[in-house]
């Protein structure tokens, strides 16, 4: 409808089908200038995956140079790296610093700092996050009170920033979570010491596993245990996007698992759309009130 008319092109990186498909329509119905799809690796765990993923980075490197009328230079790639990776080591620590004290900055609040990263430019993106985290880390010092209970979010995406309210109405609070629109979106540095394209490949190869990828049977499942532990988490709460097949294919040995170490859990499916919020609460309050 022409609201996105600011846009030079579309990059569309092919995770799961409904991606691919996505980006089907997308080329079949826009009319930007370029259109690109990278074609990620499926199985994480061989060499061979390590060389395709490696090439596909090269490749699309040379295509988005043609497209724009740009060169990519190592001095540029690497100058990029660096800002990315103080963005991600900045959220992690204003996370880190939420799992501490969860009153220094309420769920919502965080929720809005990642999907502002999402759209802002990166410089202005990291001067923002220092100056957050300057005020978490006081409000942190200063936190006290009745400790909340403990919720870890897992999933793919919470795109509803009131769940987080109603969680912390109730006598919680988030203190992680391995949402696509969290955790996962800044885990992991990038190596500044080697070439950025093989950097940048194997730092995808090496993040925590997405639904979509294979990295071992038991990868998710020992990843959500993990940080359960570490973070003191007693209750995960599922948040699944409905019809989201590869999320539902690992749910049921992650929920085992987590019931073998005698942590509760709860799935709740969501659409667009939430359903209507007396609904949620009824679900959530029974949630934490079991925990």
């Amino acid at each position: 409808d022409g609201s996105l008319s600011f846009l030079e092109g579309t990059v569309f990186p092919h995770t799961c089908d409904s991606i691919q498909r996505l980006s089907d329509v997308w080329r079949i119905n826009t009319k930007f200038n370029f259109h690109l799809d990278v074609v990620l690796p499926v199985k994480l765990t061989t060499d061979s995956a390590r060389d395709y993923m490696k090439d596909v980075m090269k490749k699309f490197r040379r295509d988005l140079e043609k497209a724009m009328g740009v060169t990519i230079t190592d001095e540029k790639l690497a100058a990029s790296v660096k800002l990315y990776n103080a963005i991600r080591a900045k959220l992690k620590e204003i996370y880190e610093l939420r799992s501490s004290a969860p009153g220094a900055i309420s769920g919502a609040d965080m929720y809005a700092v990642i999907k502002a990263g999402m759209m802002m430019d990166r410089a202005d993106f990291l001067a923002a996050l220092e100056k957050l985290a300057a005020e978490v880390k006081e409000k942190a010092a200063q936190a006290g009170g009745k400790a909340p209970k403990r919720v870890m979010l897992a999933g793919g995406i919470c795109n509803h920033p009131n769940f987080y309210g109603i969680i912390e109405e109730y006598g919680a609070a988030v203190v992680w979570d391995e949402l696509c629109t969290g955790t996962r979106s800044f885990e992991g540095a990038i190596a500044e010491s080697a070439p950025a394209v093989d950097a940048i490949a194997k730092r995808y190869l090496d993040d925590s596993v997405c639904p979509a990828k294979h990295n071992g049977n038991t990868a998710r499942a020992d990843n959500l245990l993990a940080l359960v532990k570490e973070k003191k988490a007693q209750g995960v709460l599922f948040i699944y996007l409905k019809f989201c097949d590869p999320q539902c294919f690992d749910y049921p040995y992650m929920k085992e698992a987590l019931d073998k170490a005698g942590v509760p859990s709860m799935l709740y499916e969501v659409e667009e759309q939430p359903q209507a919020e007396g609904q949620i609460r009824t679900r959530f309050e029974t949630f934490i009130d079991m925990l």
